[in-house]
């Protein structure tokens, strides 16, 4: 009985989260207990024990008079999240790579395949997001620093991939299909079983400001106020 709370908080949390990172709550939407109900099929107390944890991380925004929202997308926030993604991230790499293995190559090649066979959109002519590009996606760069012998890091760093999910999604109007994100995650893979870690913290670094680039020329509101 004690665990019934708990697991209805933790389901509505988990639905409530993947909306907001699929698009399906976009920025800025209000999000209205009844309608989070709905939703979730969740009653009205652990619908907001998930959106106050969903406003922790950063994902939901709780204004005073208002209720809840959607966390907002900005020029700021772009800037700011590629450049903690650039600091730790590099870290974490360059960790991961100090302590590789076989199994760990052998799972970041594996994961490359995987994501290079997956393709980026489930249309040819125009961008329709494929779920399962994202997955392999994540599980790539979750590869790469699986070895980094912090698990406080890892997990900091899967947190800004999942915040970086919603502005990756800004730039695909612009980067699809003119973007070979192919050959980006191929010279992260080849630079970092090789061992060359210096080499590898770049690439990586070049990655990311190249996707919020694409951020800022899909959006013109973003123009002109990150570097990159």
């Amino acid at each position: 009985m004690q665990d019934g709370p708990t697991t209805l908080s933790s389901a509505a949390y988990a639905r409530l989260r993947h909306d907001i990172l699929e698009g399906a709550l976009p920025p800025g939407r209000k999000l209205r207990i009844e309608d989070a109900c709905a939703r979730t099929g969740a009653t009205s107390t652990p619908v907001r024990e998930a959106l106050n944890q969903l406003a922790m991380e950063g994902f939901v925004e709780r204004r005073a008079q208002r209720g809840f929202v959607v966390a907002e997308v900005s020029a700021a926030e772009l800037i700011e999240l590629t450049d903690t993604r650039c600091w730790v991230e590099t870290i974490a790499l360059r960790q991961a790579i100090a302590h590789r293995t076989q199994a760990w190559e052998e799972a970041v090649v594996l994961s490359f395949h995987r994501l290079a066979r997956t393709e980026r959109s489930t249309q040819i002519d125009v961008f329709r997001e494929n779920p399962q590009w994202e997955a392999a996606h994540a599980t790539f760069h979750a590869a790469l620093i699986a070895t980094c012998p912090s698990r406080f890091m890892i997990d900091f760093c899967s947190r800004l991939s999942d915040h970086a999910i919603r502005y990756r999604r800004l730039a695909m109007s612009t980067a699809y299909p003119t973007r070979d994100i192919t050959a980006e995650h191929r010279a992260l893979m080849d630079l970092a079983i090789e061992g060359r870690a210096d080499d590898a913290a770049d690439s990586l670094i070049l990655h990311y400001r190249r996707t919020a680039s694409f951020v800022q020329a899909a959006d013109p509101t973003f123009h002109g106020d990150a570097e990159t």
